[in-house]
């Protein structure tokens, strides 16, 4: 009979992998950057076309309510960044897991099969696989 198990996935953090995670992070950092700059140039637009006090306040809520979103994304990049940059080459960052289909068998011991199984990503090739 087949089974299916999760296996962990980690990639070994070299110096071309963080690169691309730091790259990742200053790309995503400049998309939130444009979004907050494209929401506080719609709510200066939008107030200037209503008139009434109570929908400018309105307004001003709905927008600052997404604006501090997009602040506190920014402050978890800036974080990340400054974890990235902590982290010492070689340590293993998980990166998910897949889904592995395994036999069983009569006799066979549960606790081998179901053990927790790694797959140790290094520069985007299987540097290992780790069962148990």
């Amino acid at each position: 009979m087949k089974v299916i198990k999760s296996v962990a996935i980690k990639q070994v953090l070299t110096e071309k992998r963080k690169d691309q995670l730091l790259n990742e992070l200053h790309f995503e950092k400049e998309q939130v950057v444009k979004e907050l700059e494209q929401l506080k140039f719609q709510l200066h637009k939008k107030i200037k076309q209503h008139t009434s006090h109570e929908q400018n306040h309105t307004l001003r809520n709905n927008f600052q309510k997404e604006i501090k979103q997009r602040e506190e994304k920014l402050r978890g990049i800036d974080f990340k960044v400054h974890q990235l940059n902590k982290l010492e080459i070689g340590t293993e960052l998980r990166d998910g897991t897949v889904e592995s289909i395994c036999e069983v068998k009569i006799g066979d011991n549960w606790d081998d099969i179901f053990s927790e199984a790694e797959i140790i990503i290094k520069d985007g090739i299987v540097h290992e696989i780790r069962k148990g």
